[in-house]
């Protein structure tokens, strides 16, 4: 079948199901259950975004080589995906679903079905001859699952690993632990010792996961609610705008309107999954940022004769035998080893593991990790409250800051995640044969932060610190709060907001960070002939301003000179700073030992010496080079996630070059950075505003609609996201 603008009609099992699309592409779904619109979301998602999904799952389930394309990178992604292990995962998962999650997500692979017997494959599939197989239960748990680590749990453990290098090359102790502080304070000349003896797989994560456009990394994010005693309206209002990849066709998120006997829902859904992921309803709006829970943690093993140390004794290794078929090759075995503790990191293509000690990988959603998440979608469709919400949200297995509000004027906060019963911060690595060291299990989720109607009328969370007062330790690495901090500044002190003014408010480029450091060198910045210009910036990194640029300059010159005094060596920043996003991610970190004039780091050189150099490097710059604006130099290409920047751009697969406002620590996060050859960005995926006293709702798409490129919906509501525009839906 194919849908058609205009209405359509479907049936599933007894049940009648319309599907309207309109000329401009937008669909809108008219169920009598939860069931048909599992069904209608996918036939809607197998419509428009079949190579979405496919690409995902294939990628998930390291078949790279086997369906797609085979070759040393293709392999590599196939290995560590195997590693992972989350395919071998969600098949098993499929026990724990209930009766009617089952049937939730079994007629949403049946309408993805209908549409894979009926339609042709997209031509992408036909270039390299893959015959999409059907759509299976499973294969949505896998999409939840991937969706926990790339981006979340991996950038988590990307800081885990590089401390534990750091640890093994000599870093001074003191100094790092400074700048974990207090994080690192258990670690101790013993476990230093040690890991100087263990073997580290290198590299960490294969660069090409990083460099993979089609999976949904979520990164970042900001949202707020404010209480109807703040509105103009007297109904809450509800802000969302989801940080992710940005540079890439076509969008990650779905919009979808739906209406059932009993409610009716807008907002984004994700392809490969029944349900709303953001949005509201006639009752309730709801959002999440990424909530930066550890949710991983490595462990020291001893392997001695094929077994593993447990206490004073040696038990079998768990070992996994797969095999990776190769389109070009010969098929591979590989062997994934799991510990008790998690999955030993060593090469999988090696069949034995030699004598010695090892690091294994626990990643608390690696067993049990999509379930609760699909039970908590279904049942989201059904909160008429926040406080019901908090109790559904708290289930979901991501590590997400939830914020909901409802028709009554009630804001609320809830975290998720499965967070680990552990006896340390989980920010340095135990020793995996010590029971007492090992994770306990996982927190209830009646453990997991939450609050409802604050004094202040208002919530905000941006990937910021919401470790909660008697509540166990789950955040060692947020972001730095200056999202947070100046979307405060902007509803502490006005009342009587509009969807008008959260326009202005989503749309804010001002730095709080960049304002801190001017007031560190305001009195010292009138000498330098280039920078003088800095006292009179107004903070905005809007793609015309020339200051944010050279600001940019000053920061990252600040930073090498202090993280490369007898820390880090030239060689190891420099990777840091261009090979990975920890330093987009973990700025917060290295602010605070400059801000905070800590006496560890500044005993040689002063930061007031440091401040100066930095300067001075950075005017003798300016003099010698002409900057460009902040547009200018934040330039990129959306690129088509299948072919990803391969195809010349007059084939319209790509879309740009655009221009990104905002930096790391705007209000509009607009972090754009190379990776490994590969432009990757954090922005704004989807802004969303809504207000609880009426049934309008304002949005925008990082896209469009189909993942076809011949379709008139490929880049629908890019120009508009571009501006700062919104289209307006009523429920």
């Amino acid at each position: 079948m194919k849908l058609k603008i205009g209405i359509n009609k479907l049936k599933y099992k007894n049940e009648d199901i319309t599907i309207t699309r309109q000329e401009n592409g937008a669909i809108s779904v008219e169920a009598k259950t939860d069931i048909g619109l599992a069904f209608a979301q996918g036939i809607i998602h197998a419509t428009d975004r079949l190579m979405q999904m496919i690409l995902v799952r294939t990628i998930a389930g390291g078949r790279l080589c086997e369906l797609l394309q085979d070759n040393d990178e293709t392999f590599a992604i196939d290995k560590f995906m195997r590693e992972m292990a989350l395919y071998h995962e969600a098949k098993k998962e499929i026990v724990n679903l209930s009766e009617d999650d089952f049937n939730f997500c079994k007629a949403y692979a049946f309408g993805v079905n209908t549409i894979l017997k009926s339609c042709s494959r997209p031509f992408e599939f036909k270039l390299v001859g893959l015959h999409p197989e059907e759509w299976k239960i499973e294969d949505s748990l896998v999409t939840i699952k991937i969706m926990s680590y790339v981006g979340l749990a991996q950038t988590q453990g990307d800081i885990e690993k590089l401390i534990i290098q750091m640890m093994k090359s000599d870093t001074p102790i003191q100094k790092l632990k400074e700048l974990f502080s207090p994080h690192l304070d258990g670690v101790d000349e013993k476990l230093i010792s040690t890991l100087k003896k263990t073997h580290l797989k290198d590299p960490l994560v294969p660069k090409e996961i990083k460099q993979l456009s089609a999976l949904p990394k979520i990164v970042a994010s900001n949202n707020w609610v404010i209480s109807g005693k703040k509105t103009k309206s007297g109904g809450a209002i509800q802000c969302n705008d989801p940080h992710l990849e940005c540079n890439r066709l076509p969008a990650i998120w779905y919009e979808l309107k739906a209406t059932t006997p009993n409610n009716t829902f807008f907002g984004i859904t994700m392809p490969g999954l029944p349900g709303f992921i953001m949005g509201r309803s006639k009752y309730i709006s709801f959002g999440f940022t990424y909530g930066f829970m550890d949710m991983i943690d490595y462990f020291i093993e001893e392997a001695k004769g094929g077994k593993i140390r447990s206490e004073d004794q040696f038990t079998a290794i768990m070992t996994r035998k797969e095999i990776i078929k190769r389109k070009k090759h010969h098929p591979e075995e590989v062997y994934i080893r799991e510990t008790s503790n998690g999955v030993i990191e060593f090469d999988i293509s090696k069949q034995l593991l030699p004598d010695g000690l090892y690091l294994s990988r626990a990643w608390s959603n690696h067993k049990d990790g999509s379930a609760k998440s699909i039970e908590a979608i279904r049942e989201l469709l059904n909160c008429k409250s926040a406080k019901e919400f908090q109790l559904c949200a708290r289930k979901v297995t991501i590590s997400c800051n939830w914020l909901v509000s409802d028709i009554d004027g009630n804001i609320a906060y809830q975290q998720s995640g499965r967070l680990p019963k552990r006896s340390h911060s989980g920010l340095y690595p135990r020793f995996g044969y010590i029971k007492e060291q090992q994770w306990q299990g996982i927190h209830e989720d009646t453990q997991l932060a939450h609050f409802e109607n604050p004094d202040c009328g208002f919530i905000t969370t941006a990937n910021n610190d919401m470790n909660q007062e008697g509540k166990p330790l789950s955040i060692n690495m947020p972001m730095g709060s200056y999202r947070k901090d100046r979307i405060s500044e902007l509803l502490q002190n006005e009342n009587n907001f509009t969807a008008e003014r959260m326009r202005e408010i989503q749309c804010d480029l001002v730095s709080i960070q960049a304002r801190q450091y001017l007031e560190l060198i305001r009195d010292e910045i009138t000498n330098y002939s280039e920078l003088k210009e800095l006292s009179e910036w107004d903070l905005r990194y809007n793609k015309e301003s020339i200051q944010a640029n050279k600001f940019e300059i000053f920061y990252h010159n600040l930073l090498e000179e202090i993280f490369t005094e007898e820390f880090l060596d030239q060689k190891a920043y420099s990777h840091l700073k261009t090979e990975t996003n920890l330093l987009v991610d973990y700025y917060g970190n290295f602010d605070r030992i400059i801000f905070s004039n800590n006496e560890i780091w500044f005993a040689k050189t002063s930061r007031e010496q440091f401040l100066k150099r930095a300067l001075t490097k950075t005017n003798n710059f300016l003099k010698e080079n002409k900057i460009p604006s902040w547009g200018e130099k934040q330039t990129a290409f959306m690129t088509n996630i299948f072919f990803d920047g391969k195809l010349p751009k007059f084939l319209g697969f790509d879309y740009g070059p655009i221009q990104i406002e905002g930096n790391r620590a705007t209000i509009v996060q607009g972090a754009l950075y190379r990776a490994h050859g590969r432009l990757s960005s954090f922005c704004p995926s989807w802004r969303y505003i809504t207000d609880m006293g009426n049934d309008k709702t304002y949005s925008i798409l990082a896209g469009g609609i189909s993942d076809r490129r011949f379709s008139k919906w490929y880049t629908t509501d890019i120009e508009k996201w571009l501006n700062f525009e919104y289209k307006e839906i009523s429920l």
